[in-house]
């Protein structure tokens, strides 16, 4: 289906077309075994996605209805993201039965479109503004402002026209352009501004700006490229109304500090802005999109600047950004928690701003999300994850949500996740292709085929196989920033690296091997934030215990400084898994602060990323450990609280 609006301004770097490109190993095991188990399975297929469709015949999301005041749910999202996810796996596997599904789920749903175009799981249309804190705690018992009424239709949209464009079908495209003719209608008679609907200042329903921006360039329809520039005038204001998003973005101030909020809520913690993570991210990545378009150098400033304060204030200890599902200061604290949607969206973010950039510092993050926050929330049974993964005890898995038996936002979403990474390996600019990562993996670009083999978070070596490549142009291979020193091996020379940079390579045959060695010296890392002991009532202490049924509790908490381990791009850990007790793992015992040296041998063990024996010294004692990737460390449903920790 072709796009009848051009970009202003194109990606420098680009992946190859979903279908010319596969990640292998372990890895690609994993992938395979979730795509199956939730996406294109005959379960997936007639439970799990028919079930999502279900939501759309009940419309049970806003049920109490008084007013525009209802606490509203969220379950119009989960066909949507289910949708998505299929028709980019569609596109991976050339699989023509999924494609035939994924026409059959999008013609089934749409009969549940109204006249006027509506399509939702709310009843009520017009029943998009923030519910009632006073009247949802009258009618459920707890105060909250829920309303996700048009954050559902987001998904929605976005989900049909990925079917719309993989199937190449019109008739969907009209049903979609016939739901967002429909919502703008509605909000200009409502006389309301977008970012005063649904909750936390807007920033869900603001993000329907991609799909938005998506069904402007299919229809070539002014009236949607306004709409999103309207809601992009709300994010520049010079009274710092919220949510203000460039304006705030290009402060240069933490998230966290960007506004108060009425001291009534969160009753945790008052004074914190609920800056939500993954609805917030949700928005740059729409403002990515609006720069293409629209070509104006201060969307991509803000989104820059976004990425530049999340990683200085949000990185936490496990790759990702924020605490559990909000910016709160993230950096300065030792336990982490973050929700597995953050953990994408953040990939996400790095990959759109890699593709306009090509600088090598937005790969250096997506792949350390990737390898380690992303991989622990994928179950190694394919059929579930998690909702948010901890630095230690067990991970908090994602039990279904809105009265479903198979929903949760953040496992529906897993997907869309990994088939950002198989983009993400090897990439094409016009210069020539950008290796980013290194796990086993194969890219074709038109003539040209790159395979790269084992090694990578094992040995630290690798060879990459390249055939029928253009002479000329140039390989530009990513010096991982933790790889001290790195060697490669081409036609017989050695080239060094530095590391946080590309090296680069002229290409002078059409078919070679480079060999890259990478420096794989065990890391020790004192964490240097807060240590304070929180209260009791504090936000990091109610999001890290499940209060549900008290599996994971306050213990698994650090009360002192200790450090972690980094070996290659991995964070490690230690595990029941691999024989570790209760005592050694959550003992006071600690390397922190210490003159430490360390080394790492590698040993065989099935279903793991890596596995190595860790020797510590010390000036007063010795350690041993056996160890593993963190991804791998309890990646499975548990109830046992103390299973794991990163922390030596």
């Amino acid at each position: 289906m072709k796009t009848k609006i051009a970009y202003k301004v194109n990606n420098k770097v680009h992946g190859p077309e979903l279908g010319n490109a596969e990640i292998l190993g372990e890895i690609g095991r994993r992938i395979d075994r979730f795509i199956y188990e939730r996406v294109s399975g005959e379960f997936a297929r007639t439970e799990i996605i028919k079930e999502a469709e279900e939501a759309f015949r009940h419309q049970y999301d806003d049920e109490v209805y008084e007013g525009t005041c209802s606490f509203g749910l969220w379950a119009g999202e989960f066909w949507g993201k289910l949708i998505i996810s299929a028709a980019r796996v569609c596109r991976v596997k050339n699989s023509s039965m999924l494609r035939e599904y994924l026409r059959e789920a999008a013609y089934e749903l749409l009969k549940y479109q109204r006249e006027d175009g509506y399509l939702n799981t709310y009843r009520e249309s017009r029943n998009m503004l923030e519910a009632d804190p006073e009247l949802s705690e009258k009618l459920y018992g707890w105060k909250s402002n829920s309303n996700w009424n048009i954050w559902c239709r987001k998904y929605t949209m976005w989900g049909l026209l990925e079917c719309a464009q993989l199937l190449e079908d019109e008739y969907i495209l009209n049903c979609v352009d016939r739901m967002a003719e429909q919502l703008i209608t509605e909000i200009d008679e409502l006389q309301v501004r977008l970012k005063d609907t649904g909750v936390m200042d807007g920033t869900p329903a603001c993000s329907i700006m991609k799909p938005i921006l998506i069904l402007y360039r299919l229809t070539g329809k002014e009236k949607y490229y306004e709409f999103a520039c309207k809601i992009v005038k709300e994010w520049n204001r010079s009274d710092n109304e919220k949510p203000n998003l460039i304006h705030n973005a290009l402060s240069g101030k933490p998230v966290e500090a960007w506004y108060q909020i009425p001291e009534c809520y969160p009753p945790e913690k008052p004074g914190l802005w609920i800056a939500k993570a993954y609805e917030m991210m949700s928005c740059f990545e729409g403002l990515c999109e609006l720069y293409r378009i629209s070509g104006e150098t201060l969307y991509l400033d803000a989104v820059k600047a976004f990425y530049e304060m999340l990683k200085k204030e949000e990185l936490n200890i496990l790759g990702s950004v924020g605490y559990c599902e909000r910016f709160a200061s993230a950096t300065e604290y030792p336990d982490a928690a973050t929700e597995i949607c953050d953990v994408i969206h953040w990939m996400r973010l790095c990959h759109e701003l890699f593709c306009l950039t090509g600088e090598a510092k937005y790969m250096e993050s997506f792949e350390k999300a990737f390898l380690n926050a992303f991989l622990a929330g994928m179950y190694e049974d394919g059929k579930g994850g998690a909702f948010f993964v901890r630095s230690s005890g067990r991970h908090w898995s994602a039990d279904p949500q809105c009265g479903t038996k198979y929903q949760h936002c953040c496992v529906n979403n897993i997907p869309r996740g990994f088939v950002n990474a198989i983009e993400s390996v090897v990439m094409k600019s016009e210069e020539g292709y950008y290796i980013n990562s290194y796990v086993p993996s194969i890219a074709h670009f038109e003539n040209a085929k790159i395979k790269i083999g084992e090694g990578y978070l094992n040995n630290g070596s690798v060879s990459i196989v390249c055939r029928n490549m253009e002479i000329g142009q140039t390989i530009f291979m990513r010096i991982p920033e933790w790889s001290q020193h790195a060697s490669i091996i081409y036609e017989g020379e050695i080239i060094t690296g530095k590391a946080g940079e590309y090296v680069q390579v002229t290409i002078k045959q059409s078919d070679f091997i480079l060999k890259i060695t990478f420096d794989m010296t065990l890391q020790v890392r004192d964490f240097a934030g807060k240590y304070k002991d929180l209260p009791d009532n504090d936000y990091h202490i109610k999001r890290w215990i499940d209060e549900r049924n008290g599996l994971c509790n306050r213990s698994v908490m650090l009360r002192h400084p200790m450090s972690t381990l980094q070996r290659g791009p991995l964070l490690l850990a230690r595990t029941k898994r691999l024989g570790s007790d209760e005592e050694s793992m959550f003992s006071q015992r600690t390397v922190w602060g210490k003159e430490c040296e360390g080394s790492a041998v590698v040993v065989k063990h099935d279903h793991m990323l890596c596995a190595c024996e860790v020797t510590l010294h010390t000036k007063d004692e010795d350690y041993t450990y056996l160890m593993c990737d963190y991804a791998s460390a309890a990646n499975r449903d548990l109830e046992d609280p103390h299973y794991f920790t990163v922390f030596v």
